[in-house]
């Protein structure tokens, strides 16, 4: 995607942005959200209902830190996944706004 990036971005500043958004490959952005989209949709049908209560896995989210794929000034993000269930990181990205893509 022609980007530098090697973390979840939360801790981005305007400037960071700005220039991601200038280097980014729009198309294979588009085609990355699309195989995002294909396997999530694949593990969901998948999950059975009593899995959807279950909540994160403190020792899966320590490979992620330990591969600095959050920032140090983004640790807090660890926390919050933790305290989620299942339903609760499938519908995070939806929580507070309108839009249904």
């Amino acid at each position: 995607m022609r980007i530098d990036l090697e973390d979840t971005g939360n801790a981005m500043h305007a400037d960071g942005i700005a220039r991601l958004s200038t280097r980014i490959d729009v198309a294979a952005l588009r085609e990355y959200r699309l195989a995002v989209r294909r396997r999530t949709r694949a593990i969901v049908a998948a999950l059975q209902p009593e899995e959807l209560k279950r909540r994160a896995d403190p020792a899966r989210l320590e490979p992620i830190r330990a591969q600095g794929a959050v920032a140090d000034e983004a640790a807090w993000l660890l926390e919050y996944w933790d305290g989620l269930t299942t339903a609760g990181l499938l519908l995070m990205p939806q929580r507070g706004t309108t839009s249904s893509t």
